[in-house]
């Protein structure tokens, strides 16, 4: 589970991001969550091979959809001034950022996953609370051990208004995009 390393006050997405280009974080993995710095958990194979395989499938949605967008892994996005995720997959589109030597805008951002293996309480709570306030349309949980993607879509100020399960290996559709998903290797 990811686990807030608290530091005297709450940084700014400002701060986060200068004492990063500073070198701080050399050799960690964090993320800015509510002003706290969040050391993230190590990934292991199961984790690893869910996220590999969504990523390829969201890759070939995306490519097959004949869209601009791009598929990332574990890259910042800029989502409110004290919530700067690192997500396993985010799928945006660069068109019309003007500024792509930071973290991506949440404004740009069409999908963000996140794979849980030990971290699911933690990605269905705040994280999920803190993705609906920064208005991001669609989050994805994928659940390691229950074997199935929580979609969510509908942001708003108490969470997402819309969530729908779909098992792996079942088809898998956009909620906010007209995509379908290939989820066959996550069987």
């Amino acid at each position: 589970m990811n686990v807030p390393v608290r530091a005297p006050g709450r940084f700014t997405s400002a701060e986060y991001h200068r004492m990063a280009r500073a070198g701080a974080f050399k050799d960690m993995r964090i993320e800015l969550r509510r002003g706290m710095l969040v050391r993230m958990s190590p990934q292991h194979i199961p984790h690893a091979s869910v996220k590999a395989a969504l990523y390829l499938a969201l890759e070939e949605a995306v490519r097959a959809a004949g869209l601009g967008w791009l598929v990332f892994s574990e890259v910042s996005v800029a989502a409110t001034d004290d919530f700067d995720p690192m997500p396993d997959i985010v799928v945006w589109d660069p068109a019309g950022v003007a500024d792509q030597s930071g973290a991506i805008p949440i404004a740009a951002v069409k999908l963000v996953v996140e794979v849980a293996e030990t971290s699911l309480a933690d990605d269905l709570g705040e994280k999920l609370e803190d993705y609906a306030r920064s208005g991001l349309a669609e989050y994805w949980v994928a659940d390691v051990k229950g074997r199935l993607i929580l979609r969510h879509a509908d942001p708003g100020p108490a969470g997402y208004a819309r969530r729908e399960p779909v098992l792996f290996g079942q088809a898998a559709a956009w909620l906010t995009a007209p995509l379908a998903l290939d989820t066959s290797r996550l069987v």
